[in-house]
């Protein structure tokens, strides 16, 4: 019996994080994972895929199997995979803020305040060059048509490529819309992964609550959870207890910030405590949830829902997602109808161009099958 695994879905808004550990290990502690994990599969596959990760790196990963966490925290001591503490490290979690997008969404339609077959065109006072009759509904599962990335960031004068989504504003969206928008596919035939169409989704659902996609968040997701260490804002992050970000050689990145237009597609911060209670919302029969769950576009391989990617095989379905930015890499797998899940953050790059992309994506995928075989 096998389940499917998640595929690294490219984004360069993706996310994992390194931490400011806790190194003060006595010295008489056992001397690598497998003294410290009883789960000699669980460090099988810990070791698999990431015993060359770089030195500064960290990884928090929940093992979700219904009721019962177990929180599993690596880092690298002396060449060695060592277990730490760092279920309370924040960590930015990338693309995976998407599916939080999708909530909004949800939240938004059962308020009446939105619809998902509405336009965008029906969002702007000014004429679209093209795709104005893009819905709601295709921003949200990739099939609007729009490419990964706006056209024209050479308008932006202080673009940094280091910080990419840091000064790209509404002018200058709306300057796209006017004059560059050029569609890949008619809207809603075919799925293309766009951080561009769930950027817009997420400042035109701010846009119609006249307020910030953080405040949408916070009232509808994180304070109703308890998620309090959960932020779009570097400037809320408890610095404390932020895993600092690292590029493939476990060389220091600074955070990534984020205009309101690309807020929605990568900007949260979280820790793996908080995304524990977000995984036990989602396993619950509730409507706000279940509807970015629903299938609503089928491609090859996989089919998608308001920002959750979806695998099916074997009688599985796995609600999945990834993430990564230039300092972090993150997973979260979750089979509902058997309330199991896990979680991966770390701080350690996953773009694309990053091996590491690729390793926390198998690491997550792999924890997840071993966890439902089991049972």
């Amino acid at each position: 019996m096998n389940i499917p695994k998640i595929t690294t879905i490219a984004s360069i808004c993706f996310l994992i994080l390194s931490s400011c550990s806790k190194d003060d290990t006595p010295t008489n502690s056992p001397q690598s994972l497998k003294d410290e994990i009883e789960n000699q599969e669980f460090v099988k596959i810990i070791e698999e895929h990431v015993s060359d990760i770089p030195k500064n790196v960290q990884i928090a990963i929940a093992v979700i199997d219904q009721e019962n966490t177990e929180y599993i925290g690596i880092h690298k001591k002396n060449n060695v995979l060592r277990r730490t503490d760092n279920a309370d490290r924040i960590f930015e979690i990338g693309s995976i803020t998407k599916i939080f997008t999708g909530i909004c969404l949800s939240k938004l339609v059962a308020m009446g305040q939105a619809s998902l077959t509405e336009t965008i065109q029906d969002q702007f006072d000014f004429s679209l060059l093209a795709g104005g009759d893009i819905t709601l509904l295709q921003l949200a599962n990739h099939t609007s048509g729009l490419s990964r990335h706006p056209t024209n960031i050479d308008e932006v004068q202080d673009f940094d490529i280091n910080n990419p989504f840091a000064h790209y504003d509404i002018n200058h969206l709306k300057s796209y819309l006017q004059n560059h928008i050029v569609l890949n596919a008619e809207s809603g035939t075919q799925y293309q992964y766009s951080n561009l169409g769930m950027g817009m989704l997420s400042y035109i659902l701010s846009k119609k609550m006249m307020t910030s996609y953080e405040e949408l968040v916070q009232e509808y997701i994180f304070k109703p959870l308890e998620m309090t260490n959960s932020t779009t804002i570097m400037a809320n992050v408890n610095t404390e207890k932020l895993a600092p970000g690292h590029n493939e050689n476990g060389n220091p990145v600074q955070n990534w910030d984020y205009t309101e237009i690309w807020t929605g597609t990568g900007a949260i911060k979280s820790s793996i405590l908080d995304m524990e209670k977000f995984v036990h919302k989602n396993f619950k029969d509730d409507m706000i949830y279940n509807l970015p769950q629903k299938t609503t576009f089928k491609t090859e391989g996989e089919s998608i829902g308001l920002g959750w990617h979806i695998l099916e095989s074997d009688g599985f379905r796995i609600l999945n997602h990834t993430g990564g930015s230039s300092g972090y890499a993150s997973y979260i797998g979750m089979d509902k109808h058997n309330k199991r899940a896990i979680i991966v953050l770390s701080n350690v790059s996953g773009l694309t161009e990053s091996i590491y992309a690729y390793k926390i994506n198998e690491l997550g995928a792999d924890l997840l099958e071993q966890i439902s075989l089991l049972r």
